[in-house]
């Protein structure tokens, strides 16, 4: 059987992150102390420092979020049209 992959909590991720960015642990010492490989540690700091990037651009992580709800409202508003214009068409028929 296969060894089953080891989850790691946010909160463990970022705290390691943060030791080895502000000096306090070197990558070599970090994943000694927590059992973790040192290119998984390199890979949550790409990870960690992308985000920010990111967010200092201005990219925000709910902007999908509020895309579709732009949507929903337009779909909405068509929908609403739709109906009105069926139900003016009901009313000249039974005239």
């Amino acid at each position: 059987m296969g060894k089953q992959r080891e989850t790691w909590s946010t909160d463990l991720k970022e705290a390691i992150v943060l030791s080895v960015l502000r000096g306090e642990l070197g990558v070599a010492e970090a994943a000694r102390q927590h059992g973790v490989n040192e290119s998984l540690i390199h890979t949550w700091k790409t990870q960690f420092l992308e985000a920010g990037r990111a967010r200092l651009a201005g990219d925000r992580h709910d902007h999908g979020i509020t895309q579709v709800e732009r949507e929903n409202d337009r779909l909405k508003r068509i929908l609403a049209e739709k109906e009105l214009e069926l139900d003016i068409a009901r009313k000249v028929r039974r005239l």
